[in-house]
């Protein structure tokens, strides 16, 4: 079985909306989500968190320039 993990990041300005699903198989699959703030200490935070899902793959939608420092 094999395990995929991805993340959905969802930029605005001074906050960062992030799900991440983690799928097992077709039948199994949980979801994680939590915000970030755009300060480096939290985009420090969402690495980490995103390393401890083990998470290998991310998209990003930003209707701004606000992505660039994510």
């Amino acid at each position: 079985m094999t395990k995929h993990r991805i993340a959905g990041i969802d930029v605005h300005k001074k906050m960062l909306a992030v799900v991440v699903l983690d799928a097992a198989d077709e039948q199994e699959w949980k979801l994680h989500g939590r915000k970030f703030l755009t300060t480096a200490e939290d985009l420090d935070a969402l690495a980490a968190w995103l390393a401890s899902l083990e998470v290998l793959e991310a998209v990003m939608e930003s209707t701004a320039q606000y992505w660039k420092p994510v």
